[in-house]
């Protein structure tokens, strides 16, 4: 006989988790616990929106389930914009939320996460693409089979709230299936998407987050260089092949170069590989200008040919699993070799500023670290200036998320992703309005020996509104920190090791000093709050 929390953390660890990342409390200390017995090391964080995001930094790394957990009530609510960006994201991260005991259901409870006060099940059905209560034990093993094999075949979070007795309940069996995974190709319009790439004149390969999370690089470029096609990269996509490679034409879309805009609105096919085309990456594509025909690979129905007004050919299934299929059964003696009439130079000026410009920093910054580095990327301004300036090494090595494009998720995802790969350095580039949310997580970094080199981007503002606002209706309400941070006191507070930079020179010593220290630093760049950002293309009337 043993308990569902004991069936639960087996399960796990056979399934390869090696860490948790949570906030303990009374209704979710049963498996908590029993994780940890079962050799699952448990990463406790300072808030449970860090802990989801730690988790999917985890996932991210391994390729496999990251796992987070919260108390009932608030402590699972605090988990619900972590499952969103792990849903906008692919990743697979199961949620754990604790719930009073079933048999004290209708009762007034402390931190309630029943349908009488915050229904933590039925909140996470839609950042999620499974939530479930667990109300019996008998019923355990069905409902975490479920769990786990869509997560893993889906590629996306899970929920799970388990109440108290029935975590400690006692079973004598519980048949627990751990997935294998299979390849999901869709071949049915597998000679229409050659024709079509055939009969083209001025082809476009469209590369978008789908490539990094399905880790399909490799097939990117053999993609591109058996039929001669440039390349762009969305936001998201940014670091799906090397920044100097020949056939790539540079970022599209908001944190853009132009010439990468420029190529959307000359082609006449897209072959767009793992992006919604958001309007994060079409922002500045003309209506006149959408191509006559839309390859879109998606292993997501939801938006494939909805965006554009193109002759849709969808292909479903794994991004990977689909090119390697593609590019395996190619007549290589059809295939017609494409030319290309524009250079790929992409690069646009650098901005000249009075004080620290972050496009100068970030324009050298991959030069100045290891290759086998990861770069996690919040949202901001500073993230779009990392869209538009960073020159990628390493494919697959810069992370960003401008989707659901939630502040602060890189400080939970870069401790994760270290936990993952403990031989990669990782860096987390974040800015002050993202840091001032969840910027304690460091203590977390530092209480267990995490060494995240954290790049605080400090213009003492919210940038990225601020100039949309002042742009589009001359205001800048609640933008600007009347009394900004020290952000590197404050990392030197929870334990980190501080470095404050207004130069160049000062920053390029700070990361070198960082780097080699092993140790969790934050090092703050005071910019020039002037700098415009690369964020202008979308504009809301008000």
């Amino acid at each position: 006989m043993k308990t569902v929390a004991d069936y639960m953390a087996e399960a796990l660890r056979s399934l390869g988790v090696t860490h948790s990342f949570g906030i303990i409390g009374k209704s979710i200390c049963p498996i908590a616990l029993k994780m940890v017995d079962y050799g699952i090391e448990f990463i406790p964080g300072r808030h449970e929106s860090s802990c989801g995001f730690e988790a999917a930094g985890y996932a991210l790394k391994t390729g496999g389930l990251g796992v987070a957990f919260g108390t009932s009530g608030p402590g699972g609510t605090n988990l619900l914009t972590a499952a969103a960006h792990a849903k906008a994201n692919n990743l697979p991260v199961l949620f754990i939320t604790g719930h009073q005991s079933i048999k004290e259901l209708g009762i007034p409870q402390c931190q309630d996460s029943s349908s009488y006060l915050a229904d933590l099940a039925d909140m996470f059905r839609p950042a999620t693409l499974f939530s479930k209560l667990v109300e019996r034990g008998d019923h355990f093993s069905t409902i975490f089979n479920h769990a786990i094999s869509i997560a893993l075949s889906k590629r996306g979070p899970v929920h799970l709230c388990i109440p108290f007795d029935v975590q400690t309940e006692m079973l004598e069996e519980c048949r627990i299936v751990l997935p294998e995974r299979e390849p999901l190709v869709s071949i049915g319009n597998f000679e229409r998407v050659i024709a079509a790439i055939n009969a083209s004149s001025r082809p476009l390969i469209i590369a978008g987050k789908g490539v990094n999370r399905s880790g399909t690089h490799q097939e990117l470029v053999q993609l591109a260089e058996t039929f001669n096609i440039p390349i762009v990269t969305t936001p998201g996509g940014k670091g799906a092949i090397a920044w100097d490679h020949p056939l790539y034409h540079g970022p599209c879309g908001v944190g853009g170069c132009k010439h990468g805009d420029d190529m959307l609105n000359s082609s006449d096919l897209y072959i767009v590989l793992g992006s919604r085309l958001s309007d994060m990456t079409i922002c500045n594509l003309k209506a006149e200008n959408h191509p006559a025909t839309l390859i879109q690979f998606d292993s997501d129905p939801t938006f494939v040919g909805k965006i554009l007004n193109s002759q849709t050919i969808a292909v479903s299934g794994d991004l990977r699993d689909n090119l390697t299929y593609y590019l395996q059964n190619i007549d290589r003696d059809t295939v017609v070799r494409h030319e290309i009439t524009v250079e790929a130079n992409y690069h646009d000026e650098l901005p000249e500023l009075p004080k620290l410009s972050i496009a100068s920093v970030l324009s050298t910054l991959s030069d100045q670290i290891p290759y086998n580095s990861s770069v996690f990327v919040d949202d901001g301004s500073h993230g779009f200036h990392a869209v538009k300036w960073y020159n990628v090494k390493k494919p697959g090595s810069f992370i960003f998320d401008a989707y659901f494009a939630c502040m602060g998720n890189s400080i939970g995802m870069s401790i994760g992703a270290k936990v993952a790969a403990p031989d990669e350095t990782v860096f987390c580039i974040t800015g002050d309005g993202c840091f001032m949310m969840l910027g304690a997580e460091i203590n977390t970094a530092v209480c267990k020996d995490i060494p995240v080199i954290f790049i605080v981007v400090n213009n003492m503002q919210l940038d990225m509104a601020l100039k949309g606002m002042e742009k589009t209706t001359g205001r800048i309400d609640g933008t600007l920190f009347e009394v900004p941070m020290d952000a590197a006191k404050f990392g030197e507070s929870l334990g980190a090791v501080g470095y404050k930079c207004e130069t160049a020179g000062q920053f390029a010593a700070a990361l070198e000093a960082a780097i080699a220290s092993n140790k969790v630093a934050v090092i703050e760049l005071l910019t020039d709050r002037d700098e415009m950002p690369p964020t202008a293309h979308r504009v809301l009337n008000l």
